[in-house]
């Protein structure tokens, strides 16, 4: 039995994205493997849900529940990775006493790791995974409960999909039909009043048009919505509040989502090389 703890130096450190990862490399090489969150809060189950929904078709994720301490020493002859809190470590080590900690940080490393493995590098390489706009970006849903607001059109396919940029309205110069169209994978931010911007974003494919001011928006911008593939939000805030409400949650919202799993799969075969990944897994 092979049992990989992982660990994060800090809540949002990415212990949870570099599990899924590692977990994608030990499949991608045909080992048996499964995935696991350690612990009983609302973290560890909101954690343990995330990996049944990403990796529940490729791996086994213990249907979606988080594992306790006890259960640690009973997981089956295979790769194991077990992701848990830092304050866990010992409790894990203790308990299964071959098990290898990869310890996820963003500068402070961990002397009993096996691997110390650096998220969010400014260069990438020697166990090092740069800043990554999938990897940080937030989910439709998510910026919209961020920025406290009303959901007001939403295409067949929900509001699932990934936002990588956030665009602000009449922030420049060029036209705003050059201006969002340079950018996939977006938001745009915009007065409410403001049905041109709102149209431009609608034709750009934006993911999301979060309005702003509280004011509602004309009825014609709203028909045109409902037969886009874009979500309409409306915040109660200024734009710039409603900027700053979303801008916190780039780079530590939750993962669950396919395209997430696929890039952390590319950083990591890209970053280490074959021989670490045989050691870590013997």
């Amino acid at each position: 039995m092979t049992v990989i703890v992982v660990a994060g130096e800090k809540t949002g450190s990415g212990a949870s994205t570099v599990a899924v990862g590692i977990s994608l490399v030990a499949a991608q090489r045909g080992l048996d493997v499964s995935i696991r969150r350690l612990g009983s809060d609302d973290s560890a189950t909101q954690d343990a849900f995330g990996f049944a929904q990403v990796l529940s078709s490729q791996i086994d994720s213990g249907e979606g529940l988080p594992l306790e301490m006890s259960a640690l020493p009973a997981l089956g002859n295979q790769v194991n990775v077990v992701e848990v809190d830092a304050s866990q470590i010992s409790a894990s080590a203790e308990s299964v006493p071959t098990s290898k900690i990869v310890w996820v940080n963003e500068g402070v490393t961990n002397e009993a790791a096996f691997w110390n493995l650096t998220n969010r590098s400014k260069s990438s390489g020697d166990r090092s995974i740069i800043e990554d706009r999938v990897l940080a970006a937030p989910t439709v849903a998510e910026l919209i409960e961020a920025a406290n607001a009303s959901l007001l059109s939403s295409p067949r396919t929900g509001n699932s999909a990934l936002c990588e940029h956030v665009l602000i309205g009449a922030i420049s110069h060029d036209s705003a039909d050059d201006y969002f169209g340079r950018y996939n994978s977006k938001a745009v931010i915009s007065r409410a009043e403001k049905v041109d911007l709102g149209l431009a974003a609608l034709l750009s494919n934006a993911e999301c048009l979060l309005l702003t001011g509280g004011h509602e928006p004309s009825p014609y911008l709203l028909d045109r919505a409902s037969a886009s593939a874009t979500t309409v939000a409306l915040s109660p805030n200024s734009t710039t509040v409603t900027a700053k409400d979303i801008e916190g949650i780039f780079g530590i919202s939750s993962f669950n989502h396919l395209e997430k799993a696929d890039r952390i799969l590319e950083l990591l075969l890209e970053n280490i090389p074959d021989s670490d990944w045989d050691e870590l897994f013997s």
